[in-house]
């Protein structure tokens, strides 16, 4: 699985699933979700978390949220792990901040959406398709304008 990026800041060690959480009280909210998907929000977190030998771990979590004025809701959130290692010793601070909220989840973006929906899909929400596009860009730099 080791994929070095071209740019050689840094090296996908793994990408897996580490956690999912499907909270589906009754089958009347299952139904209502279904019925109502398209009104749920969907919301991404990023968390990071260092390690020995330059290796971090970047948390990838989705959540679905639902929309207050419905009344049979479910909860939903898969929470994808890419652990990678910080290959250019040279890097500023910043550089590492962006490579970690930015260049990490934009080229790995793909991998993270076709699980979401595959595990959405698979879970009984035939029509779910994760195809909201996220600018990693935008939002580092939202953050980080203060």
């Amino acid at each position: 699985m080791n994929e070095i990026n071209t740019n050689k800041k840094y090296q996908i060690i793994a990408k897996y699933i580490k956690d999912i959480s499907f909270e589906i009280p009754s089958p009347d909210c299952f139904v209502s979700a279904a019925e109502n998907l398209g009104s749920y929000s969907t919301k991404l977190d990023l968390a990071s978390k260092p390690f020995k030998n330059n290796l971090a771990e970047l948390n990838c979590k989705f959540l679905l949220e639902a929309p207050e004025n419905l009344e049979n809701k479910i909860h939903a959130e898969v929470c994808i792990s890419i652990v990678f290692k910080l290959t250019d010793p040279k890097m500023t601070p910043d550089e590492v901040k962006k490579t970690i909220l930015v260049s990490i989840p934009s080229e790995n973006f793909e991998y993270m959406k076709d699980i979401v929906t595959s595990l959405f899909q698979k879970s009984g929400f035939k029509s779910f398709n994760f195809n909201k596009p996220v600018d990693f860009e935008e939002l580092y730099k939202q953050q980080f304008a203060n």
